[in-house]
């Protein structure tokens, strides 16, 4: 016998013993369905468009000069496409697994929400009666206890209390299964939720370059416009802006082969401009110049083309430190310690950079000055290299950008 309370009456039905309301689960299996297998079609149209984009890309189809943009444009596109492939289709796999989970809990549930709200009526109404035949009940009883003098039978509520029982068992049979199957469909929810958050977020986890591909195209960009202002500085003018232009130019080189190793990591790049970055930082020119430093009786061939490649750095801190001793003459007889050496660097870089700068004699005069003004045919043939390499980058770098 289950014992009537107000719980019973009231219109909003209790809440399951797992705590949950009962009402029926949105969504349509069919149009989730429709989207899962849409996503997944079209992950597979990306992941074929990719690896077209990728032959052109590599050279595997399309011959001639006609297809020499599309390979450009192929090479930037096909990794993001093929990547974009990857997300698509486990997608829309999680979809599909959730439309089919949803059908399920739907069927499980829908048949037990419509029999608990049509049965939860009549316990409402089963309690109601009750709960008036018990209230007659009780005052014929107290009557009884008072000896009021009272005529007919005693009311009773067993008939009443047999179908209160009653309603509340069918009742309970529809309300009570509706946990399960939506323990089943909440899980589901869930799992479908993390597979999108994983196949978006980790799923196709973008390594170390990937993440730093915004950084590295971005400085890509910046070196690029900074190496075209070294060529025209190293052009036109020489003195101590020319050997500033030489520093920075070997600092820009380092960067853009960093650069180019990145883009080729994150599949964005390719080997021929990594080639043309590795090559565009050897110095030819001072190969030829200082070719005795190679010779492997008097100094290891790997330090020698290090020392000839920081030859720039040598001599803009030999000629900043000449500048100085006019300056302070006593700087670097002991009297000063490095901390006030570096100081005075700092200091007087500026006044260095401004003073003794003269503009080259015409465009023989400006060749001469970027190749290192060559003294003989060895030189010569290294500057010039030096320069077409220079030249050679800047452009790809600039048909890079514009394309």
């Amino acid at each position: 016998m289950t014992e009537n309370s107000f719980l019973y009456s009231r219109a909003d039905m209790p809440h399951t013993p797992g705590g949950r309301e009962v009402r029926s689960i949105d969504g349509s299996p069919s149009s989730i369905a429709a989207h899962a297998t849409a996503i997944e079609d079209l992950g597979q149209k990306m992941a074929s468009a990719a690896l077209t984009l990728e032959l052109f890309a590599d050279g595997t189809v399309g011959k001639g000069e006609s297809f020499e943009a599309i390979r450009e444009q192929a090479k930037k596109v096909h990794a993001d496409l093929s990547t974009a492939a990857k997300r698509y289709r486990p997608s829309g796999e999680a979809l599909a697994a959730y439309g089919r989970s949803l059908e399920t809990a739907q069927g499980a549930t829908g048949w037990r929400v419509s029999g608990a709200e049509r049965t939860w009526e009549e316990v409402r109404a089963a309690s109601l009666a009750l709960g008036g035949a018990t209230a007659e009940k009780r005052e014929w009883e107290r009557n009884e206890r008072n000896d009021v003098e009272q005529t007919g039978t005693a009311p009773s509520d067993a008939s009443e209390q047999a179908a209160f029982d009653a309603a509340v068992e069918d009742w309970e049979y529809y309300w009570s299964g509706f946990d399960a199957p939506t323990e089943t469909w909440e899980g589901a929810y869930e799992a479908a939720c993390s597979g999108l958050e994983k196949v978006n977020e980790d799923g196709v986890s973008d390594s170390f370059w990937d993440n730093s591909m915004p950084f590295v195209e971005a400085m890509l960009a910046v070196l690029l416009v900074v190496g075209i202002l070294l060529i025209i500085v190293a052009f036109v003018v020489t003195g101590p802006l020319a050997l500033l232009a030489g520093v920075l130019a070997a600092v820009a080189g380092v960067l853009s082969l960093l650069g180019e190793i990145a883009k080729l990591n994150a599949g964005r790049g390719d080997w021929q401009s990594v080639a043309l970055a590795a090559v565009g930082i050897i110095p030819f020119g001072k190969l030829a110049k200082f070719a005795t430093f190679v010779n492997p009786g008097k100094f290891p061939q790997l330090t020698a083309v290090f020392r000839i490649a920081g030859d720039d750095f040598a001599q803009y801190g030999s000629k900043l430190d000449d500048f100085l001793k006019t300056r302070i003459p006593d700087l670097f007889e002991g009297a000063h310690g490095l901390n006030s050496q570096n100081l005075m660097r700092v200091l007087y870089t500026p006044k260095f950079l401004l003073q003794g700068n003269v503009r080259v004699d015409g465009w023989r005069a400006g060749w001469q000055a970027l190749a290192g003004n060559p003294t003989n045919a060895a030189q010569a043939i290294g500057g010039a290299a030096d320069v077409y390499v220079r030249f050679l980058g800047t452009l790809a770098g600039v048909n890079s950008a514009l394309s």
